[in-house]
């Protein structure tokens, strides 16, 4: 068990009707709404962060699994064989009611090698030939490949990115040996479409129009695209899509440092 904890201020606006002023609101209504968007509640959680753990964690994995790899892609793979590949490889899991409650956040490391006969491993030599050429270059070499997945509740904080990378990181390299890490990583993410309201320039009304923008559910994506040795992504599915990345060691270190200074910045 990883004995960490990653203290956190989450902060969400007040509801209006929370909001205590003296002010007449009925002259000062647009004041009143801009004092009352300024008033934040801050709420204090702790993040524990464990070691995957067998005898809780399998039913929660399945689940994130099946939010990261979205409804079509999840039925393509077994999803209880992947739940027990992660929970037999390096993995971190964070929590907030102690090692026995379920996981909000997980993220896995797992071996190439030891598992390309998985179906995992198979899923993944279909879904393009890019991919596929990597996987099969890996089975012609002696580098060391990991297969990643990481997911996480949409109101998890980014800030628990950087943490939850180094310390699997470490378990990784504890687990290769002798202070070897992977060479290279695969890591299989998920981006959504964004629709807009805008006017219509005839009628004036309000219309919902699908735009061309597309953004990330894991803020860490925009990073490993940009030092990536391959990447690319899937056709949009009802608005979501499937992103695929190949990164070196070294390159997933520093797009990892990349976030965390772009969020102490926020």
């Amino acid at each position: 068990m990883v004995a960490i904890k990653l203290s956190d201020a989450i902060k969400r606006k007040r509801e209006p009707q929370d909001a205590e002023s003296d002010i007449d609101i009925s002259s000062t209504d647009s004041e009143n709404e801009s004092q009352v968007d300024d008033e934040q509640e801050v709420i204090n959680i702790d993040f524990d962060f464990f070691n995957a753990n067998k005898n809780v964690d399998f039913h929660a994995l399945k689940n994130l699994l099946r939010q990261l790899l979205g409804p079509q892609e999840s039925s393509k793979i077994q999803l209880s064989a992947l739940a027990d590949l992660i929970l037999d490889s390096p993995t971190t899991t964070i929590k907030t009611d102690g090692q026995e409650s379920d996981p909000y956040c997980f993220l896995s490391f797992i071996d190439y090698r030891s598992n390309r006969t998985s179906d995992y491993a198979k899923y993944l030599s279909k879904v393009d030939s890019r991919l596929a050429e990597f996987l099969k270059s890996m089975d012609n070499s002696d580098k060391k490949c990991a297969l990643v997945l990481s997911e996480r509740l949409i109101n998890m904080p980014p800030e628990v990115i950087a943490p939850i990378y180094n310390i699997t990181l470490e378990d990784a390299s504890n687990s290769l040996g002798d202070g070897k890490h992977y060479d290279y990583y695969v890591i299989v993410s998920r981006k959504f479409e964004v629709n807009v309201e805008v006017d219509d320039e005839e009628t004036g009304a309000r219309k919902r129009v699908k735009t061309s923008e597309i953004d990330y559910f894991h803020e860490e994506d925009r990073f490993l695209e940009r030092n990536a040795y391959v990447h690319f992504d899937s056709e949009s599915r009802k608005g979501l899509i499937s992103s695929y990345v190949v990164i070196d060691h070294d390159s997933l270190i520093k797009s990892i440092k990349d976030v965390e200074a772009e969020i102490k910045n926020w």
